[in-house]
């Protein structure tokens, strides 16, 4: 009985994980550059159940013996691009991503809002600097131009080129929060990108608001299943210390 009190509650606690995991996909929908991510959820082996009855062992069936999340995957299917005019937004058609320097190294995103600092150089909206071949990419007061292979035209001179990679496994790359990307060694060795860079556009969010709802939806209402039978249970045990045992 106690087996069954700990399946439902293993269910309930994968619920919760798998509604926040929509939450944040739902509060990040007007969010260039995110992906949205779900959760891997793997069962517990089943138990077959039997019952002794006159020296007789008979199986009457098998019970699931609960789940748990065991991981969390980021899902790179390509949002859609949107032009906004900016001459800093930046949209990647392909599977690559933008190097960008932080504290904590180069760190990569599909995020194109740039702007430029104080100092004149191109960084996100989080004040990092981006990344072109050469290092940081300086733009100044000048008039900026970037080309679909990602060429940086500043005054009609080129001064840079982008810093685009693409991974073998994208799908391993590890969250760094501000719509960052560490790579991993499952995610394989950086390659140069081969597709192309839209200026005046960003890429965003591959969220479907109304498939998120739905699954926030069944999530909800499996988490509201699992609740019952875990108090349905807490029921029967309170009767079997009560009355049970009292006689």
């Amino acid at each position: 009985m106690v087996r069954g009190l700990y399946t439902a509650a293993s269910g309930m606690l994968v619920q919760s994980m798998n509604n926040d995991v929509l939450s944040n996909n739902l509060a990040n929908v007007d969010t260039a550059g995110f992906h949205r991510q779900t959760n891997q959820v793997k069962a517990f082996p089943d138990m077959l159940i039997a019952r002794q009855f006159k020296n007789e062992h008979q199986v009457i069936g098998r019970m699931g013996t609960g789940a748990v999340v065991i991981d969390s995957k980021i899902s790179f299917t390509p949002g859609r691009i949107q032009n906004t005019g900016n001459a800093l937004d930046l949209a990647i058609v392909g599977t690559g991503f933008f190097a960008i320097n932080t504290s904590s190294g180069t760190c990569f995103t599909r995020d194109g809002r740039f702007t430029l600092d104080a100092n004149g150089y191109l960084v996100n909206l989080e004040g990092n600097q981006v990344l072109g071949e050469n290092g940081p990419i300086y733009i100044g007061d000048g008039t900026v131009e970037i080309s679909s292979e990602g060429i940086v035209t500043v005054n009609g001179e080129i001064v840079d080129r982008l810093l685009l990679v693409e991974f073998p496994n994208q799908e391993n790359l590890q969250k760094q929060g501000s719509n960052l990307y560490i790579a991993t060694e499952e995610a394989g060795l950086p390659a140069a990108f081969q597709g192309t860079v839209i200026q005046g556009s960003l890429e965003m969010a591959n969220v479907n608001v109304v498939k998120e709802m739905v699954n926030l939806i069944e999530v909800q209402r499996t988490y509201e299943a699992n609740a019952k039978v875990v108090q349905a249970y807490d029921e029967i045990l309170g009767k079997a210390v009560n009355e049970i045992a009292g006689k």
